[in-house]
């Protein structure tokens, strides 16, 4: 197990994924959210280890890793705005679960 994925007495990080509905200019959308999280000091929010997005056709999907879910609920005040602003929209409620592994190469973080 990678050190760190689970962390401290009763601290466990979280994986959070995001599905998004179909958009077609949903990549032009994704890079242009990334203006206002700026606008709002909100790049590298506090607990957040780590940030992937992808898509699959014109779906985009998220996946954060958060040192607790108090941090993650902070950082969606402003992504549920920013989200909205840009005109995408959560499919669901995001899937939460306990991280248990992180594998790096030899000589990765």
């Amino acid at each position: 197990m990678r050190q760190g994925a689970s962390e401290g007495a009763g601290t466990v990080a979280i994986v959070v994924h995001i599905v998004n509905t179909p958009k077609s200019d949903v990549r032009e959308a994704y890079e242009a959210s990334w203006t206002r999280f700026d606008d709002h000091g909100a790049r590298h929010p506090a607990g957040r280890r780590s940030h992937i997005a992808w898509l699959v056709g014109d779906v985009l999907h998220v996946v954060d890793v958060w040192d607790s879910e108090e941090d993650m609920n902070a950082f969606m005040q402003i992504a549920g705005q920013v989200i909205e602003e840009s005109g995408m929209r959560i499919a669901g409620q995001p899937e939460v679960g306990e991280l248990l592994n992180v594998v790096y190469p030899p000589g990765q973080p």
